[in-house]
């Protein structure tokens, strides 16, 4: 990704007092869902862009269960009720991917290209086990 790449950072959505991290840990077996929201971070609309492209890649643990989605505002200074789900950006696991009898752990990524003049961005994770490593964003 180019020169504006960044990476969103997460604090669970219970605990906003925690420092944020661009990777999101989740402790196996659990039986319980964790929601982490990130950092929004600007959309091609806050810079007045033409295009409205934006490209978002997910780096997931072999091992993730749960749901990583995109939300977008067109709002300036946006409050928790301006936010809304980008189509066609959601990665759902809910079962062991991994079937990988050698035994070498390989990660997930997942890419998803997405247009609109959003003025704000931000990735949601719904995590039951696993990892995400990384949610890269480029606009």
């Amino acid at each position: 990704m180019g020169a504006l790449s960044q990476s969103f950072k997460f604090v669970p959505s219970a605990n906003v007092g925690n420092t944020a991290t661009t990777a999101v840990v989740y402790p196996n077996n659990t039986n319980t869902t964790q929601v982490y929201v990130s950092n929004p971070l600007q959309g091609d609309g806050y810079f007045s862009g033409a295009d409205g492209l934006h490209t978002i890649q997910y780096v997931m643990s072999d091992d993730f269960i749960g749901t990583v989605t995109m939300q977008a505002t067109l709002a300036t200074a946006p409050t928790s009720t301006d936010w809304f789900n980008v189509i066609d950006t959601t990665s759902q696991y809910t079962v062991l991917t991994n079937n990988n009898a050698s035994g070498i752990t390989t990660n997930m990524v997942d890419t998803y290209n997405f247009t609109g003049n959003f003025v704000w961005v931000q990735c949601v994770v719904s995590i039951n086990q696993g990892s995400v490593f990384l949610v890269q964003y480029n606009h």
